[in-house]
């Protein structure tokens, strides 16, 4: 009896480890939080502008303004303000000239809200025509770039970014032969996606007490 008595007692003691074990086991990974970044304006190519002014947060209100911006004879704006905090962002450029295109507008705005997103152009001119100041998502333009060819301008363009945010560009030309690209006034916000799952794990088990038998 002794010896049942020591059996019993090792093997309850050997299931109590294992589920502290796995109790012990990391939990997994919370969910990312929101975050809201913005950009007045950024050209791609040969001669590039990098996101200027920039900003992002995923908590507070945070600013930034830049008073003009003429690195490049393609693009030329003044008074680019930009603002983002955890699930919202806003960026506007005033007086914009794209000359090549023959493209200006008083004012260009665009703003993400809790993964909702819209566009506003005021007074915007394309070759002579004005251009709708509130266009739906991803409205597409053709357009024809002095010295490049024949293109297309998007307004309000909308996209997915990797994480499940949403971006959203009032203004995006695209220049011919893949040289590059105009974007103006870009907002991105919205809760980012969860990680995936791994494989569920298995409950601890219960020490359950038997009288194991004993020869000899």
């Amino acid at each position: 009896m002794r010896h049942t008595h020591v059996i019993r007692r090792l093997a309850t003691a050997g299931l109590l480890a294992g589920g502290l074990a796995a109790a012990a086991t990391p939990a997994l990974a919370a969910t990312p939080g929101s975050e809201g970044s913005a950009y007045g304006l950024t050209v791609t190519g040969p001669i590039a502008v990098p996101p200027v002014p920039a900003v992002s947060s995923s908590t507070g209100t945070v600013s930034k303004s830049l008073l003009r911006e003429d690195h490049t004879k393609l693009v030329k704006a003044s008074t680019l303000d930009v603002s983002a905090s955890a699930a919202r962002a806003r960026s506007s450029v005033a007086r914009l000239s794209v000359p090549a295109a023959r493209l200006l507008a008083s004012a260009v705005t665009a703003k993400c809200v809790g993964g909702q997103g819209s566009a506003h152009l005021a007074r915007a001119v394309l070759a002579g025509k004005r251009l709708d100041s509130s266009p739906p998502p991803n409205t597409t333009v053709p357009v024809d770039v002095d010295g490049l060819g024949r293109t297309a301008l998007v307004l309000n363009k909308q996209q997915r970014t990797a994480d499940g945010r949403l971006a959203v560009t009032a203004i995006e030309l695209t220049l011919p032969g893949g040289k590059g690209a105009i974007r103006i006034a870009s907002a991105t916000c919205g809760r980012a996606a969860a990680p995936p799952r791994g494989p569920s794990e298995a409950p601890a088990p219960k020490p359950v007490e038997h009288d194991l038998p004993v020869t000899g």
